[in-house]
């Protein structure tokens, strides 16, 4: 039973190049060794168990141990929350026309319904944080503790110092700024169709104006001055790159990563800025909302950009990793293969070219399990009512069901057919997008490792600063 993982040493995946000293070189790994290697992935929980329990009808993880791309779509239209005082700030008069009413009452629903969107994605992202903030405990604590052993942590907490601030910053402080802003500029809104009365009026000027506004400016504030660090950032670990690593491979993977992340950062920093400008001056002058505009579109970008570009999953660290320069430049390479294996395989047998025995459920089992996809398989297998109940029986709703590899493995010979197929599909949906997940962070964690290994140090000044957190 073998699986796809580069059985490469350290010393073959960094080679010399023209009789060099072998730290500038890197060397792909060959397509033809894929189904012949067998090296155990960084970064990941490989666990083979999970528990359940039924939630409005269907069945969720008890409790989340992994740091989730959760960010909502519908947060990007927050900018949007800003215009709907549009009518009333524009025709801010009484008594107030009976089309200008009806906008009004279509930007106040719109404004305070935005703000829902943002309180829920607030909750996904302190989840998150909670995970990042238990890490970083678990990770500084071993640091110290064991301050002498070869386990590099400084890389791994820099990682974690940019996740926990790109929850605070761009996720949690955002959507409680801009959906308290959301909140009071809907209700100024409103009041604006009643503005006949002049407390009424004098509030809904207040609420949708300066009051309803400022979050937004705070907000640009803070997201500009985060934007910047992230750029600057990224801008280190592209010149850590060139001096460590082999050109081909700077340019294949690193270089097109370092360029999304800049581009995200700067784009979204500006409009954050300008945005706030924008929202502040539309208290008093309808051209504000021309200026507005554009910062609406650049969100709706910014936000889908994030999700699909940038965002990644991966597992919660129990403990330090020891990682090397070669070993996460090998498993950047085989990642790279490996998704392109799988967007060539057909679809009925997507290990074909992954697996030695892709009908085997042992061997099938193992690759889901050290790839990090049980809990999605286990998830697929729930949805199944049929084949879950021959697995795993009868369970009452309010208790939690664990499932484990093994009873995977125990099942009876009748139903391999079908389990293998839903593995497969698992494998096909899942498995490219966890591949991608993992590049993402395998290369923000090779950065973060160049860069802390040329300060020769046991912490960067970033993690010195970040310890409040």
């Amino acid at each position: 039973m073998e699986i796809a993982q580069p059985n490469i040493s350290a010393a073959e995946a960094v080679q010399p190049a023209g009789g060099g000293d072998g730290e500038k070189s890197v060397a792909a790994l060959p397509t033809s060794q894929i189904r012949e290697t067998n090296l155990i992935p960084l970064f990941t929980s490989r666990s083979d168990s999970a528990t359940f329990i039924r939630r409005r009808g269907r069945y969720v993880p008890v409790a989340d141990h992994a740091l989730k791309n959760s960010l909502l779509a519908s947060v990007g239209y927050l900018e949007l929350a800003n215009a709907g005082d549009f009518a009333a700030n524009v025709w801010n008069d009484v008594p107030v026309p009976k089309y200008a009413m009806a906008l009004m009452a279509i930007g106040g629903a719109l404004a305070i319904s935005l703000s829902y969107y943002a309180f829920k994605d607030a909750q996904l992202s302190w989840r998150n944080l909670n995970l990042l903030r238990a890490e970083r405990h678990r990770l500084r604590t071993e640091n110290i503790e064991d301050g002498k052993v070869a386990v590099n942590v400084d890389g791994q907490l820099n990682v974690n110092f940019r996740e926990m601030g790109t929850e605070i910053v761009d996720r949690i402080g955002m959507e409680i700024l801009m959906g308290f802003g959301a909140i009071a500029v809907g209700i100024g809104t409103f009041m604006a169709i009643d503005g006949i009365h002049y407390r009424v009026w004098v509030a809904s000027n207040l609420l949708s104006g300066y009051i309803g506004n400022s979050p937004a400016a705070l907000y640009g504030i803070a997201n500009a001055l985060w934007s910047t660090y992230i750029w600057i950032r990224a801008d280190r670990h592209s010149i850590a790159g060139a001096k460590e690593l082999d050109a081909d491979f700077v340019r294949r993977l690193l270089l097109p990563r370092i360029r999304t992340i800049k581009l995200h950062a700067a784009v979204n920093g500006l409009t954050g800025v300008i945005a706030g400008v924008a929202s502040l001056i539309t208290a008093t002058q309808w051209w504000g909302y021309v200026v507005l505009l554009p910062c609406i579109l650049a969100s709706i970008w910014c936000n889908y950009y994030w999700r699909h570009m940038i965002g990644y999953e991966r597992p919660v660290l129990q403990q330090a990793v020891r990682i090397e320069k070669a070993l996460l430049v090998q498993e950047l390479e085989f990642v790279s293969v490996a998704r392109q294996m799988l967007e060539e395989a057909p679809a009925s047998d997507p290990l074909q070219r992954l697996v030695s025995e892709s009908t085997s459920l042992a061997s099938v089992v193992e690759y889901i399990v050290v790839n990090d996809l049980f809990e999605d398989l286990c998830i697929r297998l729930l949805q199944d009512k049929r084949l879950s109940a021959t697995l795993f029986g009868a369970q009452p709703d309010d208790e939690p069901l664990t499932i484990d590899s093994q009873k995977l493995l125990d099942a009876d010979p009748c139903y391999v057919p079908r389990l293998i197929e839903v593995m497969h599909s698992c494998i096909r949906d899942s498995g490219r997008k966890r591949l991608i997940y993992r590049q993402r962070y395998l290369l923000e964690a090779l950065g973060s490792y160049l860069c802390s290994s040329r300060s020769g140090s046991s912490r960067t000044s970033l993690a010195e600063a970040s310890r409040t957190l």
